[in-house]
């Protein structure tokens, strides 16, 4: 693969309450349009040959905003990771109901399991066994891959070496831009949760 950009989806009602949204097929808010039609703008410098994306409704519909002139090739093996119990609880609800497994989430995320959904080494192996698929049928392509906030973070750690502890401190607002250059297999991130055309 010649360069990789990652595109995290636009707004949902669940991002701006806080909710745990995982597999949950939440379609794009009012602004979520608006913020993937601001950045589609941006991308046309890219030279985007190929485009993936989550099968979910909110990734798909913020690639078809994007690429509306490109064929989007679905893997159901970007989907955000599977919150199982907690998907639709806002952050401060499974704080109250879960004090000690939030905890833990935040400061251990290698080590969490969620109740009924993935734990974060088996959501890891997922997506990256996708993106490893993606990058063998991409030798000398320029990439587009859209996505949520895990399945982005889970790529960036592994390409840059990092801890799994690591995992949380990858920021990715919506429709977040990141741009990953590569020189004979060598990961050189260029740009990481760029989101200047919200601004």
């Amino acid at each position: 693969m010649k360069k990789l950009i990652l595109i995290r989806h636009g707004e949902t009602d669940y991002t701006i309450k806080n909710k745990f949204c995982g597999h949950e097929d939440i379609p794009l808010n009012k602004d979520g349009i608006l913020q993937a039609a601001l950045l589609k703008t941006k991308l046309e410098s890219l030279n985007i040959e190929k485009v993936y994306s989550s099968d979910l409704k909110r990734a798909m519909q913020t690639a078809e905003i994007l690429f509306s002139n490109k064929r989007i090739v679905k893997r159901k093996g970007l989907r955000e990771i599977d919150f199982g119990k907690l998907s639709g609880y806002t952050h401060e609800q499974v704080n109250k109901l879960h004090p000690e497994l939030f905890k833990e989430w935040l400061n251990h995320p290698e080590c969490m399991k969620v109740p009924g959904g993935e734990n974060i080494k088996g959501f890891t192996r997922r997506v990256l066994k996708t993106f490893s698929g993606i990058s063998l049928r991409n030798k000398r392509n320029v990439v587009a891959i859209v996505s949520h906030g895990g399945p982005i973070r889970a790529i960036l750690v592994s390409l840059l070496g990092l801890d799994a502890k690591m995992f949380w401190r990858i920021e990715q607002g919506v429709t977040a831009l990141n741009v990953i250059t590569f020189n004979k297999g060598i990961a050189r991130v260029i740009k990481i949760n760029d989101t200047a055309h919200l601004k």
